[in-house]
């Protein structure tokens, strides 16, 4: 008898731990998807404020209130040296181009005389939610870009003379560097120097010259009121060209120091 009374209590207390479990997962579970759909909403009103937004499948960009004062920023920020990149988004189940003819349309709303080879259409894949109509991301850079700096959505490249590591004398090189310590002084932010040569004479000669190339640079930094500990440097030599070694217009290419900030 007294084994079937502790049978029938193991087994009321299994259903009871049972009950309980299913309660508490039910809980969580629509807890979550009460915080999930709160996040969504969250991302769609964040989306529809913005100041220059788009429909899916349509590149007409539409103004919303803060589109002024945002255009007069973006204008105001110009300077001499640099082209205007504009970069708009197109959805999973769009294509690139839909996005590159919303950058078209979203300079069209800057009603600005620019000179238009120096604007940059590019597009960029945008992960919304799928009721996120209608939807912003638009983004405006101004990039330097001379004989001595191409700045690129998340690099630089700074071109140097054949053989060259001669301390930095070069209006475009310097006023470009200075706007970067203005950018990361009094901030956590670290600059990526790597030097780089083309491929003519000797590898090891090479890599010690493009070592030597990315400390001008850091030497510069130094002069300029960065403070030593912010920049990293290394020098990789003939090893990684973006462009072809056997023509001049690639070498020169390829004589470079890389700088990102991270």
């Amino acid at each position: 008898m007294k084994k079937i009374l502790a049978f029938i209590s193991i087994l009321l207390f299994l259903i009871l731990l049972w009950y309980t479990k299913g309660i508490y997962n039910d809980c969580c579970n629509n807890n979550k998807v009460v915080e999930e759909e709160k996040v969504e909403e969250i991302m769609v009103e964040e989306i529809q404020r913005s100041p220059l937004t788009f429909e899916s499948n349509s590149n007409v960009a539409t103004t919303n209130t803060g589109w002024e004062e945002l255009r007069d920023k973006i204008l105001s920020e110009k300077s001499d040296g640099e082209i205007l990149q504009i970069m708009a988004p197109y959805l999973k189940d769009e294509t690139e181009k839909i996005g590159i003819e919303r950058a078209k349309s979203a300079y069209i709303k800057l009603e600005a005389d620019l000179d238009t080879a120096k604007i940059e259409y590019e597009a960029y894949l945008l992960e919304i939610p799928e009721n996120s109509k209608p939807f912003g991301g638009a983004k405006f850079n101004w990039l330097t870009r001379n004989d001595n700096i191409e700045e690129l959505d998340d690099k630089a490249l700074i071109y140097f003379p054949n053989n060259s590591t001669k301390k930095i004398e070069n209006t475009n090189i310097t006023n470009y560097l200075k706007k970067i310590v203005n950018q990361v002084n009094g901030t956590e932010k670290k600059i990526y120097l790597s030097g780089h040569t083309d491929n003519v004479g000797d590898s090891f000669k090479n890599k010690a010259l493009s070592l030597k190339r990315a400390n001008s640079v850091k030497e510069e930094f130094i002069l300029l009121g960065l403070d030593k500990d912010q920049i990293v440097v290394v020098g990789f030599g003939e090893e990684q060209p973006i462009a072809d070694n056997n023509t001049a217009e690639g070498r020169q290419k390829n004589r470079r120091v890389e700088l990102q900030i991270k």
